[in-house]
């Protein structure tokens, strides 16, 4: 199923090492999906305000704004929106809180490749499914 526009993804995390692997990363995945990279949550969240989020890659502990408060934020914006939380310090409330959430993933740093690649192969079929039932809800005549 093709999609019919480039997705959002939206990398955030506070260590620039982080971002720039998981951007090296998802470079198969240039023709699907337009990333955009921070170091900053807050200017995430900007980016978020300014053009659709699909997809959410965010590390969960961060200063000043966490991961759960990022989700929120582009959930707001656009409930669709799929969440990928990144974290070196896995405990059981943040998978919890993650789930309970919204979250779709869940992935253990250092970032595997594979793992990540399956998990955002995951995203954009997932978004081109939704994209197809709502063009086909849209052509569809009206009851009355």
């Amino acid at each position: 199923m093709p999609l019919s526009r480039k997705l959002n993804l939206v990398l955030v995390d506070d260590d620039a090492a982080i971002t720039r692997l998981a951007e090296r990363y998802l470079a198969d995945f240039s023709a699907r999906v337009v990333v955009r990279a921070f170091n900053n949550a807050r200017l995430a969240q900007e980016s978020i305000d300014s053009t659709s989020c699909d997809i959410l890659l965010s590390d969960i502990q961060m200063p000043s704004v966490n991961g759960l408060e990022m989700l929120h934020y582009a959930k707001q914006r656009n409930s669709w929106t799929q969440v990928i939380f990144m974290t070196a310090h896995s405990t059981w409330d943040y998978i919890s809180a993650a789930i309970e959430c919204g979250a779709t993933d869940y992935l253990l740093k250092p970032l595997e490749r594979r793992d990540l690649v399956h998990v955002i192969e995951q995203a954009c079929d997932r978004a081109s499914r939704w994209q197809q039932v709502v063009r086909a809800t849209w052509q569809m005549p009206a009851k009355t």
